[in-house]
């Protein structure tokens, strides 16, 4: 394989977002993940608010890639401040979400199960990454499954589940590789995430063309972590309803179709041997 004679140094990435619940091991994940853990606020204990560094160096890219932390207890009131126009530069900024959950004991001895719970945070993650980047994104989506499981537990219905809602389905402990040659567990999400495309174009511009900008990454990062978490305390008015009202006919009759352009957009190709033929079949049953 013929590899390119120099790296490409991308000096302002796009970032990473992870997300849990405040008793998900997030840490696990990030630590894995990076290399090294990340230290919790010392005055709340709390990851949330916590910013972090992962550098990664492939033969083509070389990146420091920020990675933000954030914990959520409420879904609804979590989905509300993101899908606030406040937010919108905040989700841009973002090349990759990380949702880390435990699905709790498993019934079933046989299948890995997503709870009602989880899946409606997966929903709620769509909602704001299509409303404020449109059903065209181009960024990754995983969902780090913790949940203690048996190494020959079937994770199929867990991985169609994600799929549906925009996310490649990970479980943390898995190791080696599934049947089509493809890596499991942390290193299928280190391949998933070096794959992605980090670059940030129009603010690698600005930045490089403006000659004021003395401050470089250092000032640039500090604004857009300030961007994230300081939103959601300037986000006072619970009354706002956004536009939906007289809207939600139209909603209704191209619904369906969004939906199915999610499922299609979010397969990667270590998923379409398995699931590309469905999506392709549901959706010509969907103009039938």
């Amino acid at each position: 394989m013929h590899l390119p004679e120099t790296v490409m140094d991308i000096k302002h990435p796009r970032r990473i977002l992870v997300l849990g619940r405040p008793d998900s091991d997030i840490s696990r994940v990030v630590k894995d993940l990076t290399g090294s853990a990340p230290t919790p606020d010392p005055s709340t204990g709390s990851l949330a608010g916590v910013t972090h560094e992962w550098t990664i160096s492939t033969p083509y890219y070389a990146a420091a890639i920020p990675v933000w932390i954030d914990e959520i207890t409420d879904v609804e009131a979590w989905k509300a401040d993101f899908l606030e126009p406040q937010a919108q530069e905040v989700v841009d900024a973002l090349g990759a979400w990380i949702y880390c959950f435990d699905s709790g004991k498993q019934e079933s001895a046989e299948e890995a199960t997503i709870s009602e719970q989880v899946e409606k945070t997966m929903k709620a993650v769509s909602e704001v990454v299509e409303k404020a980047c449109g059903i065209m994104w181009d960024g990754t989506r995983l969902a780090i499954d913790l949940t203690p499981s048996k190494k020959d537990k079937s994770t199929a219905v867990a991985e169609e589940i994600c799929l549906d809602l925009g996310f490649e389905y990970i479980h943390m402990d898995a190791t080696g590789k599934n049947e089509y040659g493809e890596k499991l567990g942390l290193e299928r999400a280190k391949e998933a995430l070096e794959a992605n495309e980090w670059s940030a174009s129009s603010m690698n511009d600005d930045d490089d063309n403006d000659e004021d900008n003395i401050g470089g990454m250092d000032d640039e990062q500090a604004q857009m972590n300030a961007e994230l978490w300081g939103m959601k305390a300037s986000l006072l008015d619970p009354d706002t309803e956004g536009d939906e009202d007289g809207a939600e006919g139209s909603a209704l009759q191209i619904e369906d179709m969004e939906q199915m352009m999610s499922q299609l957009m979010a397969i990667k190709e270590n998923e379409r041997k398995r699931y590309a033929a469905r999506a392709v079949d549901d959706l010509m049953k969907n103009f039938a």
